[in-house]
This record gives structure tokens, sequence and C-alpha cells, in this order.
């Protein structure tokens, strides 16, 4: 049999475990209820809930802070800072511009009486070109009544010269009348040689338109 066999081989057989027996009359223990998971802390009530309400309160108003300070330092405060350049530039613009119409209004007189006194040198100057034209004129005059052409030509040698210098200074009929003395001086160079009454009838005739030039300029 199988324990002797245990037995003569000195092994022990294993126990076994006794059947649970259930007397008649008495009932099986009843099982343990589940153990529930403990509930989420309770929402605070009272003086717990004022409590954390500041603490949020406290946060955002510190958020809320921050963000204010760094629009400030982002934003508001280079916007100042420009703003304030700016108005120092234009604090300096608006001093230099004062300055240079001061200057303007303190030069005006002075450039006024240089133009006025570049208008009269202009008119001296043409007056002048007009009165030594006229020397010329008599000078030849003078010359061809002493009957030498040589001197009389050679006392209009620079009169042409003057007369187209005073042409272009001067404008309409008034240009015109120094063109048409230009032109009857031309005349009277050519006569000195070949017709000594013809030259001398032209000087008179240039003399005169001379003169009266001179007049409707100068009022001489």
């Amino acid at each position: 049999m199988p324990e002797e066999e245990n037995a003569n081989l000195g092994v022990e057989p294993e126990p076994t475990e006794p059947e649970p027996a259930f007397e008649a009359g008495v009932q099986a223990p009843e099982p343990e209820p589940p153990v529930e998971p403990e509930s989420a802390e309770p929402e605070p009530s009272g003086p717990g809930l004022l409590r954390r309400i500041l603490v949020w309160a406290v946060v955002v108003l510190l958020v809320f802070a921050l963000g204010v300070g760094a629009c400030w330092l982002t934003q508001v405060q280079p916007q100042r800072d420009r703003i304030a350049s700016l108005e120092q530039r234009a604090q300096s613009a608006e001093a230099q511009v004062a300055s240079l119409q001061a200057e303007v209004t303190r030069l005006s007189p002075f450039e006024a009486e240089n133009e006025s006194l570049q208008a009269q040198l202009k008119r001296s100057s043409q007056h002048l070109d007009l009165l030594f034209v006229l020397v010329d004129v008599t000078s030849a005059q003078l010359a061809m009544a002493q009957e030498d052409a040589v001197a009389a030509k050679a006392a209009l040698t620079g009169t042409d010269a003057r007369l187209s210098g005073l042409e272009s200074d001067l404008e309409g009929s008034q240009a015109d009348t120094v063109k048409g003395l230009r032109e009857r001086l031309t005349l009277v160079k050519e006569e000195v040689d070949s017709d000594e009454f013809a030259a001398r009838r032209d000087l008179e005739i240039l003399a005169n338109n001379l003169l009266s030039l001179e007049r409707s300029l100068f009022g001489d």
C-alpha cells in the first residue's frame, strides 16, 4: 500500500486539511462588507472658505499688478520718454526758428538797401556808358570838322562795344533804339573815308539820338 511504502521509504505523509464540519443548527459567518474608499476632503465652509477666497483675490491682484508693471515698463514709460524727447526737440527747433526770424528781420533792411544799391550801380554804369558814347561821337564830330578822318575813326573805336552792352541791359523800345544807334554808327564808319558830308550829318543825327535816349533814361 502507499502508506506502507512511504513508511518503508522513511517519508512522512503530507498532512491533509480537515474539511470544515458544520454542525447542525450553526450558521456560517457572514462575509465582511467591502471597505469603501475614503471620500474626498469636504468643501470648506465658513472661515476656511473666506480664507481661500482671500488667497485667490490676493493672487489675482498680484498677477494684475505684475501685468500693469510690465505694461508700464514696455509701453507707457518708453512712450513718455519719447514724448519728452520730442517736446525737448520741438522747443529747441522753436528757439532756432525764433533766432533765424530775428536774424532775417535784422538783415532785411541791409538786404533791401543792398538791392537798391545794386540797382543804382547798374543804372549809373548804364549812364556812364552812354556818356562815354556821347564823348566818342562828339570827338568824332570834332575830328571831322578838322578834316581828320583817322582821328574820327579812332574816336569811334570802342563805341559799338559800349552800345552793345547798353542794348543788352535795356528792354523793349529802348533796346530797339540802341540797336538803331549801332546801325547808324556802322554807317558813319563806312562814310568817314568815302563821304565826308554824309559822315558829318550821320554823326549829328547819332549825337541827337543819344541825347534823347539819355533824357528818357535818366531825366537829364
